[in-house]
């Protein structure tokens, strides 16, 4: 259907485009979009119908001395709505947030505004319409200056980041990376742009930034070498079995051997390891309201890799009385994985890893060898709960074969580390 579009992340939206001389119809609007909260294509198709009915009816219905009588200076008239109303640039974020949180992850959200908080708190000014490119050219360059963690330094405490850029000039402390800044830019020129849909605005000044890539993206995070893994799985936490908690065992050897992300890992129940077809597998899932999936595509199942049960997992399941796999593990406001990761970085820290090696280098780690095995880009998506790279096998293509991905899987060679 021609007026539905899918985001990145699964999520269907409806954008029609009102031709000009129809506009001031819908308050000056050059087209009507809708996020329709769905993954459902066919969910998304009767909203998108519904909706396109609704606007060529209100179209239809239209009179011409009606339509001449509303375009009078049309652009003037938003304007006048825009300056009229007095938008407080602190009060438009929290509307923004609250807009946000009914299809974005409160994690996702928070920290979206935060970004966007500190960058007005730079402008600092009191009317939303008053910010302009200029203003946004100067943050871009102040956030060249701004210390990195600066809540964690106790010398920036009750500082307004302008103070706390200033005093760092004296101080020398590390300042956040360019690709910080980009972030930043990125998340306020959101911010804006949907202000501007809401007429809190007229211009969205922080929109058409360009910044200049340093590295290929596979290498914003690392993976780990053999050697590496050797380090980690040569501790005795895994030779000897000596831990706390029984997550610090199996966490990182299903990570480096499913490619599963943490919290997916973490959130797991006894149900959701399945033997089918003679099998061993995990189903991730959402299954119940605790969980937390990150793309509609991260819902998958992968075979679990002989090794994993060479070493007892199943007989782990087995003498576990509770109904999830890592009791110990309590739901937080960011799920299931909050205490192991803060565990985690202890640990690797510990080990002497430094920054850019963490959890998450396990799942790099699984896709690299995916890589180096010459498995096809359709199955390592699969694996790793990745959106499909052709819109034939995204949206007609049904799940691989359980006994073809088991096949790349068993192809991982353990022998060095584990």
């Amino acid at each position: 259907m021609r007026y539905l579009t899918l985001s990145k992340t699964g999520i269907w939206s409806f954008r029609f485009q009102i031709p000009s001389k129809f506009r001031p119809l819908f308050d000056s609007q050059y087209e009507v979009k809708r996020c329709l909260k769905t993954s459902c294509r066919q969910q998304a198709q009767l909203q998108a119908l519904q909706l396109e009915l609704e606007i060529r009816s209100k179209i239809a219905s239209s009179s011409s001395p009606q339509i001449e009588a509303l375009a009078i200076q049309p652009d003037l008239q938003r304007k006048n709505r825009i300056q009229k109303h007095k938008n407080d640039p602190i009060e438009c974020l929290e509307k923004y947030k609250k807009y946000k949180s009914s299809y974005v992850s409160n994690k996702t959200i928070d920290g979206a505004a935060a970004k966007c908080l500190l960058v007005l708190r730079l402008v600092n000014k009191s009317q939303l319409s008053s910010i302009r490119r200029n203003d946004a050219e100067k943050v871009r360059l102040l956030l060249l200056s701004l210390p990195s963690n600066i809540n964690k330094h106790k010398q920036f405490i009750g500082l307004s980041p302008t103070d706390a850029i200033n005093l760092n000039q004296n101080l020398g402390l590390p300042v956040i990376s360019e690709s910080s800044v980009k972030d930043y830019i990125q998340k306020c020129s959101s911010f804006f742009e949907w202000c501007v849909q809401m007429e809190f605005t007229d211009v969205n000044p922080f929109k058409g930034f360009r910044f200049k890539t340093e590295s290929k993206a596979s290498a914003a995070k690392n993976a780990y070498s053999k050697q590496q893994l050797k380090s980690i799985f040569g501790h005795s936490i895994f030779t000897e079995r000596k831990f706390n908690h029984s997550y610090q065992y199996w966490l990182p050897i299903l990570a480096v051997l499913t490619g599963a992300r943490l919290n997916e890992l973490c959130q797991l129940y006894k149900d959701d390891i399945k033997l089918i077809e003679g099998i061993w597998c995990i189903s991730i899932n959402k299954s119940t309201p605790d969980k937390r999936l990150k793309t509609p595509n991260a819902s998958r199942t992968i075979p679990l890799h002989p090794k994993v049960i060479d070493m007892g997992f199943i007989t782990h399941l087995e003498s576990i009385t509770s109904q999830r796999v890592f009791p110990e593990l309590k739901l937080e406001r960011d799920g299931y994985a909050t205490a192991a990761s803060k565990w985690f970085g202890r640990f690797k820290s510990t080990l002497g890893f430094q920054r850019g090696h963490d959890f998450h280098s396990f799942r790099h780690t699984f896709a690299s060898e995916l890589k180096n095995s010459l498995v096809p880009s359709i199955v390592a998506a699969e694996l790793l709960g990745h959106a499909q790279d052709t819109i034939t096998y995204e949206r007609y293509g049904k799940e691989l074969n359980l006994r073809t991905k088991y096949e790349f899987i068993t192809a991982i060679d353990t022998s060095n580390y584990l």
